[in-house]
């Protein structure tokens, strides 16, 4: 008896032990982070200089109100940590412009600093590809009020093209709101 239990013990360790590589190996093969660990990417806007600004910080985005920013339902769900298959969202700003500019891409935020921007620092994390679910970030610029709007949303992004703002494409790709 005592001897079936060690040898069924033994079985179940090696079993366990074989299934650690293989978790981590699928683990390694999923690009995919899991969805509830996104935050919201808030999003606020200021009438008087145009700007809409995001950020996944909450008490980044409550300290906007005295600013005289307006809160807007967050924009999408992105990852306030580098996760699986996501890249750098940078955040810029140009202050004689008032204007906030996000991209994922270094060469434009190269070319935006030498246009006056400064680096913030990375806003979010989202994918670069149409992955796991993920939806596009439509990107829109308003030129004659220099103002960058970011959104999930088609029918918002309608609205805002027949309001003089033109598609920039997309910024990258996150989860909706």
């Amino acid at each position: 008896m005592k001897f079936s239990l060690a040898v069924v013990a033994s079985l179940f360790l090696a079993a366990q032990a074989a299934a650690l590589p293989a978790e981590a190996e699928a683990a390694q093969q999923n690009p995919c982070p899991r969805p509830r660990s996104a935050v919201p990417f808030y999003r606020a806007y200021h009438p008087g200089y145009i700007n809409h600004f995001y950020t996944t910080s909450n008490p980044e985005w409550q300290s906007t109100i005295g600013l005289g920013y307006i809160h807007e339902t967050p924009a999408a769900n992105v990852f306030a940590t580098q996760e699986p298959s996501t890249v750098p969202l940078i955040r810029l700003f140009n202050p004689s412009r008032t204007n906030h500019f996000y991209t994922t891409s270094e060469r434009e935020a190269n070319r935006a600093t030498r246009e006056g921007y400064t680096r913030e620092g990375i806003a979010a994390y989202i994918f670069d590809k149409q992955v796991c679910g993920s939806q596009p970030l439509f990107r829109l610029l308003n030129a004659g009020t220099v103002d960058h709007l970011y959104t999930t949303s088609w029918e918002e992004r309608k609205k805002a093209l027949k309001e003089g703002y033109t598609s920039e494409d997309v910024a990258g790709y996150v989860f909706a709101a």
